[in-house]
């Protein structure tokens, strides 16, 4: 005998006194089975509910053909209990999958684009569609559109029909499950639409709220759309003040300004950037000068708060001066500090420097490679005091 799942009939049903009726343990995890349930198994794209049974926390709800186990923390005796919803959660899917029919039935009726599937997160809802990706513009006027049929407040009822009856009404649907039995469950909002769904809805469309769409983009051969529904968008706009709270106290201005000051700090960034590049050439050929003036074939150096960019100046203007010799340079900047070297002989120097480069790379403790006159790398830890060309 199926198990009767009151959600069906009442989605606003938030707790039920039931019993125990079976019990068992899936994933490391026991089970219960209860002679009716307010819980929702995960499905058609709705996430489960949560809640408690007997006091117990229900940490999943998955459906076993026509019966619904319960994954709870610990497990529950057989008998009486009461279950109870997280209603806030069941309030806030009904929201969004309610949202979703609304969205998508517009979407088709209107713009013809089908909705190809769907998906109710727990931070974030999305439907993909068919057709290029919108322009913003367009974005929005769908969301004005959707938003008036929510001012519209039209009745959202659910009712059951035999299969038969389909092929007689103008139903949305993509297909009953796989080895569905028996009557059809239809959810109707007025004047909007008509889908076949196992889903829980609000009573009125006026409960949703309101629709924010996030964005959209190109996704397996049509469209992603993001949205939130009634108390999501709520939450993103005091997250959106939360955020122009922090800028106002940090940047000393309104948000109306921030704009205007990102563009004069981006100005600034690049005018320092440019200088600091400037100030980098010539401090490299400064220090290159100095290491190409030193005796021997073989010269090296290291250069605390140098990055790769640095070392491979620094070793340019070093064999400008010295085509002939070999030039062994470790760095160490970033944060935590972090060490790059950089092995490179000259036009007229050894044709392959590997075996300087591989020693160096191993006592780094680095990752890197290279072949015949250049070998570098980054990573690892310079230890000060150390000489680069030890083991010579």
């Amino acid at each position: 005998m199926p198990d009767r799942k009151l959600f069906l009939d009442d989605p606003a049903l938030d707790r039920v006194e039931t019993r125990v009726i079976d019990s068992g343990e899936l994933d490391g995890r026991p089970w219960v089975r209860l002679a009716e349930t307010v819980f929702y198994p995960e499905g058609g794209g709705q996430p489960a509910d949560r809640g408690t049974i007997g006091g117990v926390p229900v940490v999943d709800v998955r459906s076993r053909g026509t019966e619904v186990l319960h994954l709870l923390e610990r497990p529950v005796a057989p008998g009486p209990v009461t279950a109870v919803l997280d209603w806030a959660r069941r309030f806030d899917f009904r929201q969004q999958h309610t949202a979703q029919h609304a969205l998508t039935a517009i979407l088709a009726d209107r713009h013809h684009r089908a909705t190809t599937s769907f998906h109710l997160g727990e931070t974030y809802s999305a439907i993909e569609i068919t057709g290029n990706e919108p322009a913003p513009d367009t974005l929005r006027s769908w969301e004005i559109e959707v938003n008036e049929e929510i001012r519209r407040d039209g009745s959202v009822r659910t009712r059951w029909v035999e299969p038969a009856e389909l092929e007689r009404l103008a139903v949305r649907t993509r297909g009953l499950p796989d080895g569905h039995q028996g009557n059809v469950r239809l959810v109707e909002i007025e004047g909007l639409d008509l889908n076949t769904c196992g889903g829980t809805h609000v009573e009125r469309l006026g409960e949703v709220q309101l629709v924010y769409l996030q964005g959209a983009e190109t996704a397996r051969g049509g469209v992603r759309l993001r949205y939130l529904a009634g108390g999501r968008v709520l939450r993103r706009l005091h997250e959106a003040a939360a955020l122009d709270d922090a800028l106002k106290a940090r940047m000393g201005t309104a948000p109306e300004e921030f704009a205007r000051i990102l563009d004069g700090w981006q100005a600034e960034k690049k005018r320092l950037e440019k200088n600091v590049r400037v100030l980098e050439e010539g401090l490299a050929e400064r220090v290159g000068a100095e290491i190409a003036a030193e005796p021997g074939p073989r010269l090296a150096r290291f250069l605390d708060g140098s990055g790769p960019e640095m070392l491979r100046a620094v070793a340019k203007a070093v064999l400008e001066r010295r085509p002939e010799a070999v030039v062994a340079l470790v760095g160490r900047a970033g944060e935590p500090p972090e060490a790059c070297f950089f092995v490179q002989a000259g036009p007229n120097g050894p044709a392959d420097v590997s075996a300087i480069g591989q020693r160096l790379r191993e006592r780094l403790g680095a990752k890197g490679g290279g072949r015949g006159r250049l070998f570098q790398g980054r990573g690892g830890t310079w230890k000060d005091g150390q000489g680069i060309l030890e083991g010579e």
